[in-house]
């Protein structure tokens, strides 16, 4: 069974979103080794050494827990500024969160006499741990930008190794049909007309590109009208069974991904067999995913075969590489059910439903 694995997804913004668990559990995880760190780096030893290390990892996770609440809180009103104000705010922010918890760390040692910063003024010890909150911010501040910087620039080629992909599944799509339509023009040639109709309505969709990613029920009225298409051609040879489950409608795929998949079947398995051959499409939700199989019958070894490329598995695979990431998968393989051998494709995506009008998929950068 052939595979395409496809890469993981990345963030689209300067600043991490520290409202989510993995990346307070990671800020939360680098504390603590700063803090052993810094508690090897000094003088005490045995019971006075645990005592600073577990004095200095509460300071150190109040300062990275609070700097990250007040990032997480200020984040969505400060995704309009410009990148200058951003990370000016960003730093101002987190120097003055490093202030007061200073500040109130000093208060309670002094308080409760545990005997960390004798003899240590109040002004002394804030003005140290300010000045090295405000150069740590900045380096950290600029790697982040760095970061956005490189991300966005490989959004940008994603995006438009998408666009291309996109572009590049038409024109095939395009040949296959029109190689239908020639081969009933002489034989019903009032059913080309109608087939010439039903195309142009076809190629019209498949030339939208203002969205990515469309209902299920959208991209299944794509396919009935490629059907009605290769029902002219083949008449009652072509069977379909649909199996498409009611809670599947709604989700969310990338246009043009089901109907490549049953071009496929018709061209490579129907069409080659000499008595009637049924497609089966599959659609269901399994946890987190939807599930979509696409099913046809293998020809017996005899049977005229047709010559293939693979553009449009290949279209495929890529197309939801970009955009999913490692949460997705195209698995192609044979199999056999009580009718005999048959080949299934199938295409597993993340469920999704969208409620708005329109959707723009968002484009998973490859690591």
């Amino acid at each position: 069974m052939k595979r395409f694995e496809v890469a993981a997804r990345s963030e689209n913004s300067p600043i991490p979103e520290f409202c989510r668990a993995p990346q307070l559990l990671t800020l939360v995880y680098v504390m603590a080794l700063i803090a052993m760190v810094l508690t090897l780096a000094g003088t005490a030893t045995g019971e006075a050494a645990l005592k600073q290390l577990l004095l200095l990892s509460i300071y150190l996770q109040w300062i990275g827990l609070c700097g990250a609440g007040v990032l997480c809180a200020a984040r969505r009103w400060l995704k309009p500024a410009r990148a200058g104000v951003l990370f000016f705010v960003c730093w101002g922010l987190l120097v003055l969160v490093t202030f007061l918890v200073s500040s109130a760390a000093w208060m309670l040692n002094a308080q409760l006499s545990f005997g960390l910063m004798p003899g240590v003024e109040l002004w002394s010890f804030v003005a140290r741990n300010v000045c090295i909150a405000g150069i740590v911010a900045l380096l950290l501040l600029r790697y982040l930008w760095e970061r956005h910087q490189w991300q966005e620039e490989s959004r940008a080629e994603a995006d438009g190794r998408y666009l291309a992909l996109q572009a590049r599944i038409r024109p095939h799509f395009l040949f296959n049909a029109l190689n239908s339509l020639a081969e009933l023009i002489p034989s019903k040639p009032e059913l080309a007309e109608e087939m010439v109709i039903d195309l142009s309505d076809l190629f019209r969709v498949s030339l939208d590109s203002r969205q990515r990613l469309i209902p299920l029920r959208e991209e299944i009225e794509i396919v009935k009208g490629y059907m009605r298409i290769e029902e002219i051609r083949l008449g009652d040879k072509l069977l379909v069974n649909w199996e498409v489950a009611e809670n599947t409608l709604d989700a969310q795929v990338p246009r043009l991904t089901v109907q490549p998949l049953i071009e496929n079947g018709v061209l490579h398995g129907v069409s080659r067999l000499r008595a009637r051959g049924m497609l089966h499409v599959i659609a269901r939700r399994e946890g987190d995913f939807l599930i979509v199989d696409v099913e046809n019958p293998i020809p017996p070894e005899e049977a005229p075969k047709r010559a293939g490329t693979g553009t449009a598995i290949n279209n495929i695979a890529q197309r939801i590489k970009l955009i999913y990431g490692d949460r997705a998968k195209l698995i192609l393989g044979e199999d056999r059910d009580e009718f005999g051998p048959l080949f299934r494709a199938r295409l597993r995506l993340p469920y999704v439903i969208h409620s708005g009008a329109e959707i723009n998929a968002p484009i998973a950068q490859e690591e």
